[in-house]
């Protein structure tokens, strides 16, 4: 049985969070003439060698991390990062993200009781179900979308 998962330190978490939704045949391209310090994009979970079509939605969650944009990207990248997944609560009207470490140490990077987000919530979980469990986690320091300070592909196994 694994832990219960633990709280993301309050120093680590950013300013804002929104779930993100890019086409499969972008997730690459978009991402490899950046200069991105933090990440993991291997080759195995590329959206082509998944065997996925290029208009596939793929589910992603963006940090905008602010100042706190590099400590929390060497956090997650200490942490291996595997696959994020939504847990409902309360009849949809509430829940959260857990992330899921290389080790069996689980994180909680966001609870909420909006409906409208649970909804979100709901639908990222339904695209990683479609997408055979691929999803992303970005971070950037903030939402002009010049730079990127982490990426990473992740796949939920069991959805495979």
């Amino acid at each position: 049985m694994l832990p219960p998962p633990q709280p993301l330190p309050d120093h680590l978490w950013g300013e804002q969070w929104r779930f993100v939704t890019l086409p499969a045949g972008e997730i690459v391209t978009a991402f490899e003439d950046r200069p991105t310090p933090y990440g993991a994009l291997p080759r195995t979970l590329w959206p082509m060698s998944l065997g996925l079509a290029s208009a596939q939605p793929i589910a992603g969650i963006l940090i905008y991390g602010g100042r706190q944009s590099r400590w929390l990207c060497q956090w997650l990248s200490d942490q291996q990062p595997q696959y994020l997944s939504y847990t409902e609560t309360e009849a949809g009207q509430a829940g959260g993200l857990l992330l899921q470490g290389q080790s069996q140490d689980r994180w909680i990077l966001v609870t909420f009781q909006d409906s409208e987000i649970a909804a979100g919530g709901q639908r990222f979980s339904q695209r990683q179900q479609q997408s055979l469990g691929l999803h992303f986690l970005w971070v950037q320091p903030d939402d002009s979308g010049m730079t990127t300070t982490g990426l990473w592909l992740l796949q939920r196994p069991w959805l495979t």
